[in-house]
C-alpha cells in the first residue's frame, strides 16, 4: 500500500535512522523490537534546535533546517532569538574545535549539531579568539605547500591550546577549553562499530537494570569532550572491562589501544567471546590468562545453526551473560588488593586480575600511566631488552645480543626463551606418554597447547620488565603465528626498534604495526654502531609518542585542508594495468562518481588507476561546469626512486600533478598512507600491488571503509594479505 507519508525512515530499536541508501544492507530483524514493532518517522522541513552556551547555560531555540548554512542559521539565531540580546559567538563542532566566519560558508547544521543542540562560544571582550584560525580560504584553490603551511601553524595552534587529539599528546589537557565528565563507571564496555554496536547497547542497557553504572562511548561522549581523552579517562577510572571480542576486535587501533591500556592499568578484564576458537590470534599474548565469557553456550548455537553468524544477539542470551558478568563483578569489584598469578589453573569464581609491571620504560599508549594500579617500579640490574626473532635468525640474533651485552644491557632472545619452555612444559610428559602405551594423540595435542600457554604467559612476563623491544624481520618472522602475536602484544606497550635481517614483501599487518620507524638493515657494515646508538638514544626521548602524535596531527590537518563534502573518496590501486579492460573501467567508474554533486575524489598522485580514473572524474566535472573537487596527497619526498610510478624530480620530490589540486603531506610514501587512512573514511580499491594492499590495511586498522573492485586480482582480489574483511563489507566483481 503506498504510504501517504513524505520522506519515512525506519527506525531501528536504538533510535538509529536508516536512510533509504542503507536498506538494501539492513535486515528486518535489526529494525523490529521485542514486540515485533518497527518505528518510523517522518521528514520534516524544518526542526527544532536547542542553543546552549558552552557554560551550559541554554539560550533558547530556532526553527531549520538540518542542512542549513552555518552563516545563515547565525542569521536565524539572531533573528529567532532576539530577545536574548546575544553577544557575539562562535559555533562549536562535535569536538569543541572552534568554526571561524569564512567556514560557516561551508558547513551545515548538520556537521556540528549535537543530540539536536547547537553549541556556542561567546567571544572575549577583546574578540580573541581561544584557538588559531588555519589559513584556507573558500574562494582560493589549495595550492600545492598549503598544507605544509598549516603544519608550520602547529606551533601556533599548541600555544592556543586548540583541542585537538594529537596536541594533547604533546601538552597538558586538563586545562584546555573543554568541560570533561569525569564520573566514574563501573563497567566500561569496548566493541567494534562495525560488528557489536547493537550488541554493546543491549548488553549495556541489562547491566544497568542489575544496578550497575556503565560507560558506552556513544552515551558518554558529548559535545565539549575529547573522545580519546574520555575513553582514556574512562578505562582509567572503570572496575571492570568488558570487551566484546568480534573476528575484528583488536584489529582496528582504538580497540586494540583500549585493551593494551586496560591491561597496562591492572583493570579487570572480562571479555564476552563471539568467536569460535579462543584466545584472538592478534590478541593471544593479551588473554593468556584471561577467562572469557562466551557470548553463548555451545548447546546454544548448535541449536541456533549457523555458529559464524553473530549479527543478532537473542536477548535471552544478553540476559545470561550480563547476568554471569554481573555475579563476577559483585564479588571482584570491592576487591582492593590483587596479586599477580601465572598459575595454569585459574580461579572460577571470581575474576583475576594481572598488573603489568611497567618498569624502566613510561607507558607508550598515552603518554603515561598515572594511576596508581600501573606499578612503575625500576628494575634491578641491567636495563632489559628483549629482542624478538625468529629461531632461522638465530645466528645473526646473537651477534647482536653479543654486541648489546657489551654496552651494558641485558638481552632476552624469545627464540631461546620459547625453545627453553617448551623443553621444560614438554618433556617430562613425553616421558611419561611414551611409558603409556594407550594414551590418546589427542593428549599430545594437550601437551602443545599448554606449551604455547606458557610461551605466551613467559613472553608477557619478560616483556612487562624490559625496557624495549627489538624485532629481527625476516621472511620467517612475517609468515610465524607466534612471532605476529608478539609485534600485536609490543605494539604501543614498548618502544621497539625494527631490524631488517634480509629482503622481503612485508605483509600489511607487519608494516601497519611498525608505522614509520625506520628500518635498520643488518647487511649495512656499520649497522651495530647505528643500533647501539639508536638503543641509547630511545632510553631518553618519547620517539614513537611524539610520532603518533605528529602522524595524527598531520592527519587532522590534511582533513581542514580537504574540502567538507559528503562524501570524501580515496582511490587506491595498481601504478600499471594489468588487464586491456581495467582503463576503461576506472574511466567508467570516474565519469559516474563525477554525477555526484558533493563528491570529492582523492588520489595518491601515482600514475594507473588513481591517475585515470581521477582524470575521468575532473574532465566530467569540468564539462558538466561543475567544481572539480579533485585532489591529489602526495609526501614532500620519499627516498626510494619511484619515477617510474609517480611524477618524482632527481632529488626524490615530487612534482604537482597537472590536474586538479596537490597537497603535500607526510615525509616518505609509507607516512603518507597512514596519514590518509586516518584522515578519509572510505576507500575504493581496484587491483594493486603490496603498497595498495598496505593502503587497505589501514584503512581497516582505523576502522574505516575499503571496497573492493575485482578486476584482475591483484589487492582487491584478496592477493598480497589484504584485509578480509574488507569483502564482508560489499564486494563488486566486473
Amino acid at each position: 500500500m503506498a504510504s501517504p507519508l513524505k520522506g519515512v525512515a525506519a527506525i531501528a530499536d536504538v533510535d538509529w535512522p536508516v536512510n533509504s541508501n542503507q536498506e538494501m544492507c539492513i535486515r528486518a530483524s535489526h529494525v523490529v523490537d521485542h514486540d515485533n514493532l518497527v518505528t518510523i518517522q517522518t521528514a520534516v522541513d524544518e526542526c527544532r534546535i536547542g542553543i546552549m552556551s558552552t557554560d551550559k547555560k541554554p539560550l533558547g531555540f530556532i526553527f531549520a533546517k538540518i542542512t542549513l548554512l552555518l552563516s545563515e542559521t547565525r542569521r536565524e539565531i539572531n533573528q529567532q532569538l532576539k530577545g536574548a540580546k546575544l553577544a557575539a559567538f562562535t559555533f562549536l563542532d562535535h569536538n569543541c574545535w572552534p568554526v571561524f566566519t569564512f567556514q560557516e560558508e561551508r558547513l551545515t547544521i548538520a556537521d556540528i549539531i549535537t543530540q539536536q543542540i547547537i553549541y556556542i562560544q561567546f567571544q572575549a571582550p577583546d574578540n580573541s579568539s581561544v584557538a588559531v584560525a588555519i589559513p584556507h580560504s573558500n574562494d582560493t584553490p589549495i595550492k600545492n605547500k598549503d598544507f605544509n603551511a598549516l603544519t608550520s601553524a602547529a606551533d601556533s595552534i599548541r600555544s592556543h591550546r586548540l583541542f585537538h587529539p594529537a596536541v594533547a599528546n604533546l601538552q597538558n589537557r586538563s586545562k584546555a577549553i573543554a568541560v570533561k565528565d569525569n564520573s566514574e563507571k563501573e563497567i566500561l564496555i569496548s566493541y567494534v562499530r562495525a560488528e557489536a554496536a547493537l550488541h554493546a547497547l543491549s548488553l549495556k542497557e541489562e547491566f544497568e537494570k542489575l544496578g550497575f553504572s556503565v560507560y558506552l562511548d556513544v552515551h558518554e561522549i558529548k559535545c565539549g569532550v575529547d573522545w580519546q581523552d574520555s575513553l582514556n579517562d574512562a578505562v582509567s577510572s572503570c572496575e571492570v572491562f568488558v570487551p566484546l571480542v568480534t573476528p575484528r576486535y583488536g584489529k582496528t587501533q582504538w580497540t586494540n589501544r583500549e585493551i593494551k591500556l586496560a591491561d597496562v592499568l591492572g583493570k579487570y578484564v572480562v571479555p564476552v567471546n563471539f568467536l569460535s576458537d579462543w584466545p584472538p590470534a592478534c590478541l593471544a599474548i593479551q588473554f593468556a590468562t584471561t577467562q572469557f565469557v562466551p557470548w553463548k553456550t555451545t548447546e546454544n548455537i548448535l541449536k541456533d545453526g549457523n555458529k559464524d553468524d553473530i549479527s543478532y544477539w537473542d536477548k535471552v542470551y544478553v540476559v545470561g551473560v550480563a547476568q554471569q558478568i554481573g555475579e563476577l563483578c559483585r564479588r571482584s569489584i570491592s576487591l582492593s588488593d590483587s596479586t599477580e598469578t601465572f598459575d595454569d589453573e585459574s580461579s572460577d569464581t571470581q575474576l583475576q586480575k594481572r598488573i603489568s609491571m611497567i618498569r624502566s620504560c613510561p607507558l607508550q599508549l598515552f603518554g603515561n600511566a598515572s594511576s596508581p594500579m600501573a606499578s612503575q617500579e625500576p628494575r634491578d640490574g641491567k636495563p632489559l631488552i628483549i629482542l624478538s626473532c625468529h629461531p632461522t635468525q638465530d645466528n645473526i640474533a646473537n651477534e647482536i645480543k653479543n654486541c648489546l651485552e657489551e654496552e651494558g644491557y641485558e638481552i632476552v632472545l624469545t627464540s631461546e626463551l620459547m625453545a627453553d619452555l617448551y623443553k621444560t612444559v614438554n618433556e617430562p610428559a613425553k616421558k611419561k606418554l611414551r611409558s603409556n602405551k594407550r594414551a590418546k594423540i589427542s593428549q599430545k595435542t594437550e601437551l602443545t597447547e599448554k606449551a604455547t600457554k606458557r610461551m605466551r604467559i613467559e613472553f608477557q612476563r619478560i616483556t612487562d620488565e624490559a625496557c624495549m623491544v627489538i624485532f629481527l624481520l625476516s621472511q620467517a618472522f612475517a609468515t610465524s603465528r607466534l612471532c605476529q602475536q608478539q609485534v600485536y602484544y609490543c605494539e604501543h606497550r614498548k618502544r621497539f626498534i625494527p631490524l631488517k635481517a634480509e629482503e622481503f614483501a612485508m605483509p600489511g599487518w607487519l608494516s601497519m604495526l611498525i608505522g614509520t620507524a625506520p628500518l635498520e638493515d643488518v647487511q649495512r657494515k656499520d649497522y651495530k654502531q647505528t643500533l647501539v646508538a639508536r638503543v641509547r638514544q630511545t632510553f631518553n626521548r618519547e620517539d614513537n609518542l611524539l610520532n603518533d602524535a605528529d602522524i595524527s596531527l598531520k592527519s587532522y590537518l590534511l582533513r581542514e585542508t580537504l574540502p567538507r563534502s559528503d562524501p570524501c573518496v580515496y582511490i587506491s590501486g595498481g601504478t600499471k594495468f594489468y588487464s586491456k579492460n581495467t582503463e576503461a573501467i576506472c574511466k567508467s567508474i570516474g565519469a559516474c562518481l563525477a554525477d555526484f554533486d558533493n563528491l570529492s575524489l582523492i588520489t595518491g598522485g601515482f600514475y594507473g588507476v588513481g591517475d585515470v580514473l581521477g582524470r575521468s572524474f575532473y574532465n566530467k566535472r569540468i564539462t558538466s561546469k561543475k567544481e572539480p573537487l579533485v585532489y591529489h596527497v602526495l609526501p614532500v619526498r620519499d627516498e626510494q626512486d619511484r619515477s617510474l610510478q609517480a611524477r618524482q624530480n632527481s632529488d626524490k620530490t615530487f612534482m604537482d600533478v597537472p590536474f586538479g589540486s596537490t597537497i603535500f603531506a607526510g615525509d616518505n610514501v609509507r607516512e603518507r598512507e597512514i596519514i590518509v587512512s586516518k584522515a578519509i573514511s572510505i576507500c575504493i580499491l581496484i587491483e594493486g600491488g603490496p603498497g595498495a594492499a598496505h593502503e587497505a590495511e589501514q584503512f581497516c586498522w582505523n576502522d574505516h571503509t575499503v571496497i573492493p573492485i575485482k578486476v584482475t586480482g591483484g589487492a582487491a582480489g584478496g592477493k598480497f594479505n589484504v584485509p578480509q574483511q574488507i569483502f564482508e563489507v560489499i564486494n563488486l566483481s566486473l
